[in-house]
């Protein structure tokens, strides 16, 4: 089992019944890179899942082809921050309108990345912050062989202590 640095974990912020959390992660890379990483299909498959893009919609998919979440592009401020709705079916509430948010910024270290998602459900915040946590160790490089579901549920273990 690996477990997470405490300062690795979500910084999660509750408010009744939302939610949001938010990763910081020093990417190795450059801020061009760092930009392509999280901007370009090809790229976020490599480390998140499987993601299609028309005109401001996105989606991702399960690895079996579902539709796993959907939304539109916000905002996009190349390479800088990039922001998209975010509906996702397994939600508390399936389809609860969240924000995702992506902003990156050169560091004497490569480049810090900042992932906030807002607006959550606080019952959804389990899933999410061992989620996007598990997918953020795939950064730089992207590691599509790791065993995505193992970690995610080490994670969930370890964050439902951590947020006791």
């Amino acid at each position: 089992m690996t477990s997470a640095k405490a300062t690795d974990f979500a910084q999660v912020n509750t408010t009744g019944e939302r939610a949001s959390i938010r990763f910081e992660r020093i990417l190795t890379t450059d801020v061009d890179d760092a930009w392509r990483i999280i901007s370009d299909p090809q790229r976020i498959a490599r480390w998140f899942a499987p993601v299609t893009v028309a005109d401001r919609e996105w989606a991702t998919y399960w690895d079996d082809g579902r539709e796993y979440a959907r939304g539109e592009i916000l905002r996009c401020e190349p390479p800088q921050v990039i922001e998209v709705s975010w509906f996702a079916s397994d939600d508390a509430e399936p389809f609860t309108e969240t924000i995702l948010r992506v902003t990156l910024t050169p560091h004497d270290d490569g480049v810090l990345l900042v992932l906030e998602h807002e607006d959550l459900l606080a019952a959804d915040v389990l899933q999410y912050g061992p989620g996007w946590h598990a997918f953020l160790e795939r950064l730089p490089a992207g590691e599509p062989d790791s065993d995505f579901s193992s970690r995610f549920a080490e994670l969930t273990t370890q964050y439902a202590r951590h947020l006791e």
